[in-house]
């Protein structure tokens, strides 16, 4: 994943806009929500056609690259905005650290993708667990320290570099898989906030992204 260069930014001051977190609320929704099913789909007592098992495990495979390319953002582009604008008000040791202990996890669910459907499994219940204690640390102590000292530009510059950082492969799966998970109003914001683009890109693949779905989950 390419370096890219943190600006300079000072902390957000009282009564200018505060960042918009939608993104990052549906990221860690839409995550879970979706190991949670694939759990549910493995764990079956009835055995998975051969078209339904693939379709299963092509869609984990696309869901761990999310959940992968999520975390790795924070570490490189989110946590470094955090510490210059709020300085010593956070310690983000706990989450930095949480993240080094994700990578362990998800080569585990990696292995077991092409392997015994119920390893596979526990495998991703190992992920979900983890990932449930983590999501619900960050939103009940980081998120309002961003939205206290991150100004709106600043956390919209992250944004767009983790949109760049995507490839054209995965956005055909995250922009979609996104407004599948937000509800009616974070989907206007979600839209609002993309590029003509990206706008364009969502209209063309939904139907592609849902077929995928249906595919996996029926």
């Amino acid at each position: 994943m390419d370096t890219v260069r943190i600006p300079a930014v000072a902390p957000r001051q009282d009564g200018e806009r505060e960042p918009d977190l939608t993104s990052m609320y549906v990221i860690h929704r839409a995550m879970l929500a979706d190991l949670r099913r694939l759990i549910d789909v493995l764990g079956g007592t009835a055995p998975l056609t051969g078209a339904r098992n693939r379709a299963a495990r092509a869609y984990a495979a696309s869901v761990l690259t999310e959940v992968h390319h999520h975390h790795a953002n924070e570490d490189d582009l989110l946590w470094p905005i955090v510490e210059r604008t709020a300085g010593h008000a956070v310690d983000l040791s706990p989450y930095t650290d949480d993240h080094q202990a994700l990578g362990p996890v998800l080569d585990r669910c990696r292995a077991a993708l092409h392997g015994d459907r119920h390893v596979l499994k526990r495998a991703l219940a190992e992920l979900v667990e983890f990932l449930d204690e983590h999501i619900a640390e960050e939103e009940s102590d980081l998120f309002p320290i961003i939205s206290r000292f991150v100004p709106y530009e600043a956390y919209a510059w992250t944004e767009r570099q983790v949109a760049k950082r995507a490839s054209f492969g995965q956005l055909c799966f995250t922009a979609p898989w996104l407004l599948r998970h937000a509800t009616e109003d974070e989907a206007e914001r979600l839209l609002a906030g993309a590029g003509a683009p990206l706008r364009v890109l969502v209209a063309l693949v939904r139907g592609r992204y849902a077929r995928r779905e249906r595919a996996a989950f029926g």
